[in-house]
């Protein structure tokens, strides 16, 4: 499709390049099950439909296999990790002064500066983040695609590399988690991750700590 230097092949998908340089990530170990994470996201990615909730235990690798994903096709990783005091303003923006004029100018948030630039962001713990963070996902996970700023309003629409993605602990095995709807849910496409298996978190700590099995 179009240019080839426009692609990375990952397993047997094409993914889009991003802005940034291609990085090999060569200190992320693969492993047969994370193998199977990283095409199972590749095959998602590369349809580019949907935003992603990956949901399973801690430790499993939900960020980090975006992370490499991102590093390898050259998007930038943006996360923003949630818990119950986290502020819209870290999504939105906020007003601050401007150290040279002392005047009021609004800052962008993480979300919206990604929604221009086509990054690739993370929502980690979905479902331990506040209402009006929820709700303002919703306007944006809609038809519309689009994303409001209260503050300002203006519309900002999404750069066609933009992707979202979500994390999430299952909700009852983990105190404090909220159970999103089934109407926020259907807006993504779900994936579950299992643990990482016994004899691969040996190879795994062998090779990152460097340490004999």
């Amino acid at each position: 499709p179009g240019d080839p230097s426009a692609f990375v092949k990952f397993g047997p998908f094409y993914l889009e390049r991003g802005p940034l340089p291609e990085d090999l990530a060569e200190d992320y170990i693969m492993t047969p099950s994370v193998e199977i994470k990283l095409i199972d996201l590749a095959r998602i990615i590369a349809a580019k439909r949907f935003p992603v909730l990956i949901e399973g235990p801690t430790s499993s690798g939900k960020t980090s296999s975006i992370e490499y994903i991102a590093k390898r096709t050259g998007h930038r990783f943006v996360r923003i990790n949630n818990h119950e005091h986290t502020d819209i303003q870290e999504y939105i923006g906020t007003y601050v002064s401007d150290p040279i004029t002392g005047k009021l100018v609004f800052k962008e948030g993480l979300l919206v500066r990604a929604l221009r630039q086509g990054d690739w962001i993370v929502l980690d713990e979905l479902n331990l983040a506040p209402t009006d963070v929820l709700e303002a996902l919703n306007r944006l996970l809609d038809d519309n695609r689009e994303l409001v700023v209260p503050e300002t309003q203006e519309v900002v629409r999404p750069h066609p590399h933009f992707m979202l993605f979500a994390t999430q602990n299952p909700p009852g095995l983990y105190a404090g988690r909220k159970v999103l709807s089934r109407a926020f849910r259907n807006r993504f496409l779900e994936v579950h991750f299992e643990d990482v298996p016994q004899a691969e978190l040996e190879t795994i700590l062998c090779q990152r700590c460097r340490i004999a099995p």
